[in-house]
């Protein structure tokens, strides 16, 4: 597409946006097809009855969870010239949740902690205690162990952005964070998030400092092809730990991070 189109962000409709909104979603994780994707959805990629379970069980548990959490926040990206063309507008989409405590105090909110988190969403489908399993848990473990070490109080936890591969570098992904930064800041909230190798350069635009690039460690004994493979693929594609200051204006040097009770003295 040589075009940027008209795009619109605005707040999904659980009643009539969710069919289409979870199709691009998918659509996402696939294009590139990595070792996190494969980890989250069992079958992904495959194509067949598997993945189509996959694909149905996760679009109504992703659904139950958005009804059930009003912090939490689904955007959609449409170019609506494609009603025309007998497509669905919604060429993206975003998820984050307005934490107004420390969630991870026992009980805050109501709302589930990682450790539950960890029960239920990675490994999904897979076989209890096998290596797709165990790999998930670990990685996912490690992964959230972030958050929980720097945020402390009120936040923006940023849990999702994706575009589908022909709108990608179209503006459709800047669209979404010009919503929700506009958002955050309206409510006067620090935010974190975790980047992947394709959306960090994007965050850092928008007010966000990489923090860390956690080293993932997993170790198996004897592990099979299956394992070594995801695990080299994770290795290749490393995550950013990102922070975002209230107002999105950080001063390095300056600029004090609040689980430190300082600026930093270094940068990455």
């Amino acid at each position: 597409m040589a075009l940027t189109p008209n795009l619109v962000v605005s707040d999904v409709d659980f009643d009539t946006d969710w069919e289409d909104l979870f199709s691009t979603y998918w659509a996402s994780w696939k294009t590139p097809l990595q070792a996190v994707g494969q980890l989250t959805f069992r079958g992904i990629g495959k194509g067949g009855h598997e993945e189509a379970v996959s694909y149905a069980t996760t679009k109504e548990e992703y659904l139950a969870a958005a009804r059930a959490n009003p912090d939490q926040h689904w955007l959609k990206v449409e170019d609506l010239s494609r009603k025309s063309q007998g497509l669905s507008s919604i060429v993206g989409g975003a998820v984050w949740t307005h934490h107004r405590d420390n969630p991870f105090r026992s009980c805050s909110q109501g709302h589930p902690t990682n450790e539950e988190w960890l029960q239920r969403l990675p490994g999904k489908g897979f076989e209890p205690g096998s290596e797709r399993d165990v790999l998930a848990r670990e990685f996912y473990s490690q992964l959230w162990s972030w958050r929980q070490r720097l945020m402390s109080s009120a936040h923006a936890y940023g849990q999702g952005l994706w575009v589908i591969p022909e709108y990608r570098h179209l503006g459709a992904a800047a669209a979404i964070m010009d919503n929700w930064t506009a958002a955050v800041d309206d409510l006067g909230l620090e935010s974190y998030l975790e980047g992947t190798f394709m959306s960090t350069p994007l965050y850092l635009k928008y007010g966000f400092i990489v923090i860390s690039h956690p080293t993932m460690v997993f170790r198996r004994k004897n592990p099979s092809p299956d394992w070594v493979s995801l695990v080299r693929d994770m290795q290749a594609h490393p995550i950013s730990i990102m922070w975002r200051p209230k107002g999105g204006v950080y001063v390095e040097g300056e600029t004090v991070l609040p689980w430190q009770g300082k600026p930093r003295e270094f940068k990455l």
